[in-house]
């Protein structure tokens, strides 16, 4: 390393006193440039859109140099919404080539106002406009001991907004029989099985373990509602979703009854689950008695914004506790 240093020292020095011809050490070596190589979406949220502006910064010199900042505006219609500064102190090697990442946020809200300001829009035209300055003072012979590179990038937010809600969350109420056979097979004798089945069925208070070593399906169904308050096309995709306890871990895995799409403004999922009693059967319980731990709603989804570049299927994730007392057993 130490031996390189000098080499390049020494290889400036000889430019510097021969000037190779009259060229200047610019001409030589060319000067530091900055390549953006894209503006994309890098995640979703409820509260907002988080992009992600990945740049590279190239230092044709046999010295390393160093980058002061990459400052850049993040613009609407010429109005600024916010300011980014970052890389301060970020080394690059000789001949070498660093890569980064500009990450910024923009709220659903601030692009519904701008959506409001720009009528008709199904996609805000942003700009990141910005520029890296480099310390140059490591590179002999120079005239400047730093240079600002500028660059500038345009791109579209799709104006939407989306919202969810759970509703209509019921278990299927089973047949005398078939509870009182599932009691039975579980190993209660018949007239215990008979009295449980009716203390069930007429919603009295059960026991914790009460289906403890009872093999029993009971379906579960509830509607997700969807819905997006901008203007910009899209299409919600269900793919993942089910019902955790308190300590993470899975109750019940929901599926969609129909359709797992909607591309409209707002729609409805209807989602059902097959719950069984040996391994959900305190769970069960405590939904019959309205006491104890609520559930929690976990929704993963994709979204895709047709006509943009965007990759499809970006993936949102949606979480609700659901209350105990909103859960009835369908008659």
């Amino acid at each position: 390393m130490k031996k390189s240093r000098i080499f390049s020292a020494a290889l400036i020095a000889l430019f510097i006193v021969f000037s190779f011809s009259c060229q200047t050490i610019k001409e030589v070596f060319g000067t530091p440039s900055l390549s953006l190589e894209s503006v994309a979406i890098k995640s979703l949220d409820l509260e907002g859109i988080t992009f992600k502006c990945n740049y590279a910064i190239t230092n044709p010199y046999p010295v390393g140099i160093t980058i002061k900042e990459v400052a850049a505006n993040i613009l609407c219609s010429n109005q600024t919404f916010t300011k980014l500064v970052t890389d301060n102190g970020v080394s690059i090697a000789a001949n070498g080539k660093k890569s980064n990442a500009l990450n910024f946020k923009i709220p659903y809200t601030a692009i519904l106002n701008f959506a409001k300001a720009m009528s008709g829009k199904t996609a805000l035209p942003f700009t990141i406009d910005g520029s890296a300055s480099l310390d140059l003072a490591a590179m002999t012979g120079l005239e400047l001991n730093s240079l600002t590179i500028p660059f500038t990038k345009s791109f579209d937010v799709p104006v939407f907004k989306p919202s969810f809600s759970v509703s209509n969350i019921k278990i299927e109420r089973p047949s005398f029989n078939d509870l009182k056979n599932a009691l039975i097979n579980g190993g209660m004798n018949i007239t215990k099985a008979t009295q449980l089945a009716t203390s069930i069925l007429a919603g009295q208070q059960l026991s914790a373990n009460a289906f403890d070593g009872i093999d029993l399906n009971l379906n579960l169904t509830m509607d997700l509602a969807v819905s997006n308050s901008g203007s910009s096309a899209w299409q919600f995709l269900v793919k993942n979703c089910s019902l955790l306890s308190d300590n993470g871990s899975s109750l019940a895995s929901l599926s969609p009854a129909g359709n797992a799409t909607i591309s409209s403004a707002s729609g409805t999922v209807p989602l059902k689950a097959s719950v069984n009693t040996l391994q959900a059967g305190a769970f069960i319980a405590s939904i019959l008695n309205k006491k104890g731990t609520n559930p929690t709603f976990a929704l993963e989804s994709g979204l895709s914004f047709p006509g943009m570049n965007y990759a499809p299927d970006l993936p949102l994730s949606y979480t609700k506790e659901i209350p105990l007392s909103t859960i009835t057993m369908s008659k």
